[in-house]
Order: structure tokens, then sequence, then C-alpha cells
């Protein structure tokens, strides 16, 4: 079972890359080195558009456009979470995200990345344990 953590995977060329903390979570299959330090940075869940479920640390706007392939936009999940997702999934055919889509209770395409979201403040925040347990429950992740 994946859970939160405080560590974020080197990718092989010494960059980090905001795809997963492991290669075992990375789903699209990058080589990692185990991180040495700390992730900075927002924890989120990345939901592929094949099922595949990992946790991520996002340091900035750059993190997300890179996990979700593209300029980001924002649908709220619940109260306290958002799911972040391609603003032009749809005019680039993107495929098909159907976890997400079910949790979102809207169609989704392309990989999806939730977050915690503080309605006061406007800003992201970690996802919460919950709903990673939640999602690996109900939907055998």
């Amino acid at each position: 079972m994946t859970t939160l953590t405080n560590e974020t995977a080197t990718h092989s060329d010494g960059t980090t890359c905001a795809i997963a903390t492991t290669s075992a979570d990375c789903p699209l299959n990058h080589t990692y080195a185990a991180a040495e330090t700390p992730a900075a940075g927002v924890k989120g869940l990345i939901l592929s558009t094949t099922g595949e479920v990992a946790i991520a640390a996002f340091a900035d706007l750059a993190d997300y456009q890179r996990a979700v392939g593209g300029y980001i936009t924002t649908v709220q999940l619940d109260e306290r979470h958002d799911v972040i997702a391609n603003d032009e999934g749809l005019i680039y055919k993107l495929p098909f995200n159907t976890l997400a889509s079910v949790l979102a209770r809207q169609p989704l395409v392309g990989n999806v990345v939730i977050v915690g979201f503080n309605r006061g403040t406007g800003e992201f925040g970690d996802v919460s344990q919950s709903i990673v347990d939640g999602i690996r429950r109900e939907f055998a992740v």
C-alpha cells in the first residue's frame, strides 16, 4: 500500500521528477535512485490514465504541469481536496481517466493529481491519508 512520505525520488540523471516517489510507483517506468533528503513541497496523489496511483512531492507550478502534461485546471473533489488536471486535455484528446472521473463525478482526461486545498487561504496542501486509503480500499489500486 502506498503511504504518504517525506521523501521523493531523484531521476537517474540527477534531476527530480514530480511523477513518483519510487520506481515501483512510477506509471511512466522512470528509473530512480533513493532520495537523500525529505522532499520539499506539497504531497499529492497522482492517478494515471492506466489506473496507476503514486505519491509525489510538488514544489511549484512547473511540477504540477509536468505531472498532468500541460497547463492546469482544478476541480473541487470535496471541501478539503482538489483534483488538478490538464486544462487542454480534451483539445489534445488525452486518454480518459476512469478512476479520476469516478472520484470527481465528471469526465476527466489525462493524468491528474489530488491535493489538499485550503478554501480559506486558496493554497494547496498535502493530500490526506484518508483519501489515499479510501482510494486504495474502494478501487483496489
